[in-house]
């Protein structure tokens, strides 16, 4: 393994050093958070592409026909990291220290205009033994065939059927899971039109639950009877004439055979309903507002609750820096009252747990929460990002939870709200566009509640990652 390290290291500086010359052509596009998204039909014409020259070339478009309308495409990615907690969720005597790695793998076939094939292999391993979505020996973590067609008065509309990734919107309510080494996946069909002004997908499938062992993940999307939370919803993102900003409405449905609030527990088969307003006002300014609200049973309780999320964002005219300031606000009902048949606790679903703490220490249920943050670009690789959480439980009458949506502590009538305090640092650099390191570094500080409800000491997290894409 660190052979393989040094060799793609080495590769990589000798790439960098011949992509300075003096044809001064663009910048290669950054490999894509999503990897089933890259396109590379612009190396069908080398001498007129205008990007510059990779070393990857070679397998980025592996032609299979003489017009090159049919090709391959090979990537993957390297990730090795380490984790290191202190008195990890509030414990004096569960400090834990432990590596992991993801190693990925994918191919993408294009068969002309209209079909493609998409897989992507994923090796996890961990040294903690009680990680389980750390560890899987080797699975399918994607593995989809896309038809994509073109009509009349629709740009394109394309049906996606297999083994995907899916996130929509800000991911506070289906998001990937990046910090841990297994990404999240769904067994889905998704069908998407897209036209100039408008994008609206429909969709149903079941989460991937990685096992341990090689190929044992199974295929669960006609499955009724299984374990694996079920998703399925129309989502859109449209602009309007003359209106500033973009919109997203949206329905999600969500299906879970067990499901445990602070009072509650058994199927829950949960409706959402939300609206997601985004932009920019002027050069420096952005904003994000997210109003959402959901209703159907949890065993024998109804269904009634929300959740409301505001993020403003404005960029100084200070060139050396180029700072950002930022400002997020979030509210996520919590049950008002114990056993009385109805149920006010939000489900973020698949929320992207690194979205309120880098240390994946809370999550958006029964949750209010203050983060003012800055960012930080010294130069064009280095980036800082900090920010201050503030916590509270939404409802005394509400327990606390962890991502995704776990209980872990119940409210057991304590009437102190205030969780706590957590200080977070990011520094990300990208050496180049193969090679990029970050550290996570958080502090958290336990609050009234937590001291009232057990072990409270304060957290801190440290978590070193390198990335080696291709």
């Amino acid at each position: 393994m660190k052979k393989i390290i040094l060799i793609l290291f080495l590769s990589s500086f000798i790439q960098y050093g011949f992509s300075q010359d003096k044809t001064k052509k663009k910048e290669r596009p950054r490999f894509k958070l999503f990897r089933a998204e890259e396109d590379y039909s612009y190396l069908k014409d080398l001498e007129s592409s205008a990007f510059e020259v990779d070393e990857f070339d070679v397998i980025k478009l592996i032609p299979l026909s003489v017009n090159k309308n049919i090709y391959a495409t090979l990537g993957g990615e390297i990730r090795p990291r380490f984790e290191f907690f202190s008195n990890r969720k509030w414990d004096s005597e569960d400090d834990e220290k432990f590596y992991s790695q993801r190693i990925s793998l994918h191919t993408n076939f294009v068969l002309g205009k209209h079909i493609r094939v998409f897989g992507e292999l994923y090796h996890g391993y961990t040294s903690h033994e009680k990680e389980f979505v750390q560890y899987d020996e080797l699975g399918f973590h994607q593995t989809f065939i896309e038809l994509k067609f073109s009509l009349k008065d629709i740009n394109h509309i394309s049906t996606r059927f297999g083994r995907q990734e899916m996130a929509f919107g800000a991911t506070r309510l289906v998001g990937l899971r990046e910090g841990p080494n297994m990404r999240r996946s769904f067994d889905a069909i998704r069908i998407v039109l897209t036209n100039r002004k408008t994008t609206l997908q429909a969709f149903y499938g079941t989460e991937v639950r990685p096992n341990f062992y090689a190929f044992d993940n199974d295929f669960t999307l006609f499955e009724n009877k299984v374990s694996n939370p079920k998703i399925w919803g129309i989502y859109s993102q449209f602009r309007v004439k003359k209106d500033i900003g973009n919109n997203e409405l949206y329905y999600l449905g969500f299906e879970s055979n067990l499901s445990r609030y602070n009072d509650v527990f058994g199927i829950e088969k949960r409706h959402t309903i939300g609206l997601r307003r985004f932009g920019k006002l002027g050069k420096r300014f952005s904003y994000n507002t997210e109003l959402i609200y959901q209703f159907g049973d949890v065993g024998s309780s109804s269904i009634s609750a929300f959740s409301f999320e505001t993020d403003w964002n404005y960029k100084l005219n200070i060139h050396n820096l180029k700072p950002t300031i930022g400002l997020k606000l979030d509210w996520s009902s919590g049950d008002k009252t114990s056993n009385d048949g109805k149920l006010n606790t939000f489900n973020p679903m698949f929320v992207n747990p690194a979205y309120y703490s880098l240390a994946t220490t809370v999550t958006p249920v029964n949750l209010i929460s203050f983060h003012p943050s800055l960012k930080l670009h010294p130069s064009e690789k280095l980036s800082l990002f900090t920010e201050w959480g503030v916590f509270w439980r939404a409802s005394k009458n509400d327990g606390l939870y962890n991502p995704p949506r776990f209980l872990s502590r119940n409210a057991n009538g304590i009437p102190n709200v205030r969780i706590g305090n957590e200080l977070g640092l990011k520094i990300a650099y990208e050496l180049n566009r193969h090679w990029s390191l970050d550290l996570d570094n958080s502090y958290f500080f336990a609050g009234s509640f937590i001291k009232a409800s057990g072990k409270s000491e304060n957290i801190l997290h440290i978590a070193p990652t390198v990335s080696y894409k291709f």
